[in-house]
């Protein structure tokens, strides 16, 4: 395997990762026990658990230009609150990019 693929399928995996990060943390934003106490409360959890589960199609499944897509998705997760998710998603765009 080349090393373009192995960055791609670990950039992948960490993405997926990231994104169940997004999704533990979307559904304690939605019953009110969110790590951050900013947010807009009921929609921060229901558009992090969006982004969250396009992050992990887009991990499993990926199109072109992947690296710019979790890096769009990771900024939007931080600006509605999901900082751990959103932080890891943008590493993984991070190593994708350089590659």
């Amino acid at each position: 395997m080349s090393e373009i693929q192995e960055t791609d399928k670990t950039m992948r995996t960490i993405a997926f990762v990231g994104g169940i990060v997004a999704i533990i943390e979307s559904i304690l934003e939605l019953i009110g026990a969110g790590l951050m106490p900013y947010g807009f409360g009921m929609l921060s959890g229901v558009l992090g658990l969006l982004f969250a589960v396009l992050v992990i199609f887009l991990a499993i499944r990926p199109l072109h230009y992947v690296p710019i897509m979790f890096g769009v998705l990771g900024v939007a997760l931080l600006v509605i609150a999901v900082l751990i998710g959103g932080i890891i998603i943008i590493l993984a765009a991070f190593m994708g990019a350089l590659t």
